[in-house]
């Protein structure tokens, strides 16, 4: 029998949850009013993120920018957590 998670895919969590220094993979945003300004910013489906802070804001590294975020909308983009595995 094949565990349920399995069939869905990795859980995805808030990123607003997240612990500094976690590594996270980008599956959502679903903040309708923010999702363009974010996508313009690097924050697309697949895009690789760490947390440099928690909080308000909350800041992410993507690629070699931070960027931050009110908790509003990091709490409205949803993650998978990925390993610790470097850039």
């Amino acid at each position: 029998m094949t565990d349920r998670r399995e069939r869905r895919g990795p859980r995805t969590v808030p990123l607003a949850e997240l612990a500094p220094g976690a590594m996270a993979i980008l599956r959502e945003i679903s903040d309708q009013e923010s999702r363009a300004v974010l996508q313009s910013l690097g924050l697309t489906s697949g895009a690789r993120l760490r947390v440099c802070r928690i909080g308000d804001p909350c800041i992410v590294q993507v690629r070699s920018t931070r960027i931050g975020l009110s908790k509003h909308v990091a709490q409205s983009v949803q993650v998978t957590v990925s390993g610790g595995e470097s850039w």
